[in-house]
């Protein structure tokens, strides 16, 4: 959406690969709550990519640390953050079953190289 500050790419996850925590709708996150997710109206997760112009940070503090979760929520709350749709799934290696699902996949893309470089497909 042209205009707005912000932008969270997000993904249809449905509560798959870990707990759902954007409502999007109309190309808007209208809400975002990492905490306290609501199920039946959130089916999207962040997907880890944002782009965000320096005026959103503007409201917070400068010389302490702060949850990005929080900046998310006050600017869907404000209907400033725009979301971008993507259509594969993420691969995390912050805990072990998510470092085996990333090893199993790339393991599979190992097996489909075919010769000269390229994938199958």
């Amino acid at each position: 959406v042209q205009g707005l500050p912000a932008v969270m790419t997000i993904f249809k996850n449905e509560n798959h690969w870990g707990a759902s925590n954007v409502d999007f709708q109309g190309h808007r996150v209208v809400r975002y709550d990492k905490r306290t997710p609501t199920p039946t109206n959130m089916k999207y997760i962040d997907y880890g990519l944002s782009i965000l112009r320096s005026g959103c940070f503007e409201a917070w503090p400068a010389v302490e640390a702060f949850d990005l979760a929080s900046l998310y929520e006050a600017l869907a709350d404000k209907g400033q953050l725009a979301g971008f749709e993507v259509n594969e799934r993420f691969y995390e290696i912050g805990s072990q079953t998510g470092l085996e699902e990333t090893n199993d996949f790339l393991r599979e893309l190992q097996l489909r190289e075919v010769p000269g470089g390229g994938l199958e497909s």
